[in-house]
């Protein structure tokens, strides 16, 4: 049964009476009364873009980073199967979050789900860990490239002129003590971009994730390319064992973590009771797919 809290008894007036969820008179499409007096917000985000954030979002340091150290620390070429094991555990959770997206197609993602479900004390619970995951992951996220431009700079600023000029640099982006502000300046201009509108954002997140599975999609090709099978044998190094591979198979659902943020933009997506759901699904299939190939690919070549 659903929660006894107000969004529970809309939810369940919702569903008795079957009125859609995204319909102009659903209570789940809350404007405020300045924005609903001049025409409404317009929805920017078709099934495309939707997908795109999806696959954006997920697709990043699993590939570039987990691979790798897995397979030296847990799995060795057995990866690919801590991968697909992972990617099934990630496609149950998605069928979960495709099934509440069509639902209830609301803004909030596991917020609103647990709302509905479980009353307000689960979904401040919920929306709390949710909030953590966005913050450790975009600090996480902004400290890579930030390391990553210092890195660039330091190591071909020796072929450079003007070197005291450099060195300089280096100091202010590079001070120590943890501190990163390099960081910070990608935190600024993505916080810019958003500020912008989901119009101009949409583009940015569609040009960098086309880009981004190009370059991964390269990658895996020209590493089958000089596949080397003799990399397989023995395909569970004695060392590791089954139990390596589900430790790998734990850590490997890192990078699976982004598809939920999809729902999280259900406030600005096209019909979103059918998007969200197809986009969800998509998504997966898509990052699955490309992961399970660039593992064997790089693995193994």
């Amino acid at each position: 049964m659903v929660g006894g809290s107000g969004y529970g008894a809309i939810a369940q007036d919702c569903i008795e009476r079957r009125r859609p969820m995204d319909s102009p008179s659903s209570p789940w499409i809350r404007k405020p009364p300045w924005v609903t007096s001049h025409g409404g917000l317009k929805r920017h985000l078709s099934l495309f873009d939707l997908v795109c954030v999806g696959v954006g979002a997920t697709v990043g340091s699993g590939i570039f980073v987990l691979c790798g150290l897995i397979a030296h620390d847990y799995a060795g070429p057995a990866t690919v199967i801590s991968w697909a094991i992972a990617g099934v555990a990630a496609c149950f959770s998605g069928l979960c979050y495709a099934e509440l997206a069509g639902k209830y197609p609301t803004a909030g993602s596991s917020y609103a789900y647990s709302y509905v479900s479980m009353g307000e004390l689960p979904a401040v619970i919920a929306g709390a860990c949710l909030t953590l995951e966005y913050i450790f992951s975009a600090s996480a996220v902004a400290r890579s490239w930030g390391d990553k431009i210092v890195e660039y700079i330091r190591v071909n600023s020796l072929t450079w002129e003007n070197q005291e000029l450099w060195n300089s640099v280096l100091k202010v982006l590079d001070p120590g003590l943890g501190f990163n502000p390099m960081a910070f300046l990608v935190s600024a201009a993505s916080v810019t971009l958003l500020l912008k509108g989901v119009k101009e954002s949409k583009k940015v997140t569609n040009i960098f994730t086309v880009i981004k599975m190009c370059l991964v999609l390269f990658m895996a090709f020209g590493s089958l390319y000089l596949l080397n099978p003799s990399n397989l044998s023995p395909l569970v190094p004695p060392q590791f064992g089954a139990s390596g591979i589900f430790r790998g198979a734990t850590s490997s659902f890192f990078g699976y973590i982004g598809f939920d943020e999809i729902c999280c933009m259900s406030g600005e997506a096209k019909n979103p009771s059918k998007n969200l759901p197809r986009a969800v699904i998509a998504s997966l299939l898509i990052v699955t797919s490309e992961l399970l190939l660039a593992m064997v690919s790089v693995l193994l070549g």
